[in-house]
């Protein structure tokens, strides 16, 4: 594996689990309440949008890099990336 597609994996890695974080945020906002350490619905909400935030942008920038890779030559095509 070369260096690119290292540099790669580490980006899209980093992207997948700010997008896994995001969601296991979202899934204990919306049915693990104790697990929130204030438990007002103002801070329920703060928190929710703060991971919507990040899946969005998480999302966001892992279909940029993908496209960016696609489209550059770079990398080999016929090689896989998820080694």
């Amino acid at each position: 594996m070369n260096h690119q597609e290292r540099l790669y994996k580490a980006l899209r890695s980093k992207c997948e689990a700010n997008i896994n974080e995001a969601l296991l945020t979202l899934d204990m906002c919306m049915t693990q309440s104790t697990a929130i350490g204030e438990h007002t619905s103002e801070h329920f909400l703060v928190e929710a949008s703060k991971a919507l935030e990040k899946l969005t942008e998480s999302r966001d920038r892992l279909d940029t890099l993908e496209s960016y890779v696609d489209g550059s030559s770079l990398f080999n095509k016929q090689q896989k990336l998820n080694d």
